[in-house]
C-alpha cells in the first residue's frame, strides 16, 4: 500500500531558501516509499518531481501521486519521463 509521508520539515532550510529565490509560494516534501515526492506551487500553476535513486519510478507511483496530489486537475497534467525521474506540469484552474 501507498502512502505520502510528509518531511517538509526535514528540509525545512532548503524549502524557506527556494521560496525566497523562486515564484513559488508553497513547498511541501513527501517520501513515496524510496521515491522523494516535491511539490511546488506557484501562481498558476503545480510542478511535482518524484525521483528515485535506486530505481525506476513505477505508473502505479504516479498515478497515486496525481489522484493524491492534483485530483481532478490531474487530466491537465503534463508528464515528462526520464529513468529515475518524473516531472508533473499542471495549471491551476
Amino acid at each position: 500500500m501507498l502512502n505520502l509521508v510528509d518531511v517538509t520539515n526535514s528540509y525545512a532550510h532548503e524549502i524557506s531558501k527556494e521560496l525566497r529565490n523562486s515564484p513559488a509560494h508553497f513547498i511541501k516534501v513527501y517520501t513515496l516509499g524510496n521515491s522523494i515526492v516535491v511539490h511546488k506551487k506557484k501562481e498558476s500553476s503545480n510542478e511535482i518531481v518524484i525521483s528515485n535513486k535506486l530505481r525506476s519510478i513505477t505508473e502505479k507511483e504516479i498515478n497515486f501521486v496525481l489522484d493524491n496530489l492534483l485530483g481532478e486537475s490531474k487530466a491537465d497534467a503534463t508528464i515528462s519521463r526520464a529513468d529515475k525521474v518524473i516531472e508533473i506540469q499542471s495549471d491551476l484552474s
